[in-house]
């Protein structure tokens, strides 16, 4: 079942690589095959999503040299983001996990709020022009929020267990961390003596405690250049349709098709491919 990623050296599927099939599924795979270089428009759109968050997240920042430092810092900074949507009622880039079919898949979502005892998510895009995108660009946040919502429901309900975690990552043993983790994290008084394991499991339990989420999820444009406010479009989470185009995804993961290029009404998005007349014969 993990021939597709194995093809394309990667060791799990991220929100992405899904959403982006429904823009263009030949697009997804030339970038696996041909990674894109950064451009300035990506930069400034990178830029603007961490600005967003270091507004209201306190970051804990280390230098790791073990995986098990890796999964520490990282399940550290997702318990305080965890506390702050408790205790503040809103965090942001909160990083996600589950399986899409057999698949690992993880995200981040932008940012998370309680509003009238229920969860809100909300993802940021940021666009050139200052206008809401036309309903055929919109499809591909419509699948990522939903996705979104569904790893963040799986783990609610406990469906996304600590060691299908430690499974998909490949880590069956986790030990401590190193001793340079340690001696960083005591500087800034967040050494606490759990294992990277232990804290995983402790994390796992806090999304458990989480309350319901709102079928009601949002998507929100901002200006590229200003980081201005242009509007909102709000998706209605349907899980039916969800699945439906999850299966259909999946078959391309599982070797089951190729992938496939847009439709011929659709050929205008070619005009936006930097893969168009180099690496694809559209």
């Amino acid at each position: 079942m993990t021939g597709a990623l194995d093809k394309y050296g990667i060791s799990r599927l991220n929100v992405t690589h899904l959403s982006q099939q429904f823009w263009c599924e030949r697009q997804v795979a030339l970038s696996l095959e041909h990674p894109r270089e950064e451009t300035e428009e990506m930069a400034a759109g990178t830029e603007i999503h961490r600005e967003l968050m270091l507004e209201i997240v306190k970051e804990v920042s280390a230098e790791t040299t073990t995986i098990e430092d890796e999964i520490y810092l990282m399940m550290l900074n997702l318990r305080t983001g965890l506390e702050q949507l408790v205790s503040e009622g809103k965090t942001r880039e909160l990083r996600v996990f589950g399986r899409a079919g057999e698949f690992p898949l993880s995200g981040i979502i932008d940012e998370l709020s309680l509003n009238d005892g229920q969860l809100t998510i909300l993802d940021h895009k940021t666009r050139t022009k200052p206008s809401l995108p036309p309903p055929p660009t919109f499809a591909t946040a419509e699948i990522q929020v939903m996705l979104y919502r569904k790893l963040l429901d799986d783990l609610r309900f406990g469906r996304y267990t600590p060691d299908q975690f430690f499974t998909d990552r490949r880590l069956p043993d986790l030990g401590d961390i190193s001793p340079g983790m340690k001696d960083q994290l005591e500087a800034q008084g967040l050494y606490e003596k759990l294992t990277p394991a232990e804290l995983t499991v402790e994390v796992f339990s806090a999304f458990r405690k989480l309350p319901a989420i709102s079928d009601y999820l949002i998507v929100r444009y901002l200006h590229r250049d200003s980081g201005s406010h242009i509007g909102d479009k709000v998706v209605l989470h349907d899980p039916a349709a969800l699945d439906k185009k999850l299966s259909h995804a999946l078959k391309f993961w599982t070797g089951e098709r190729e992938a496939t290029t847009v439709k011929s009404r659709e050929r205008w998005k070619c005009n936006y491919c930097e893969y168009r007349g180099v690496h694809c014969p559209l």
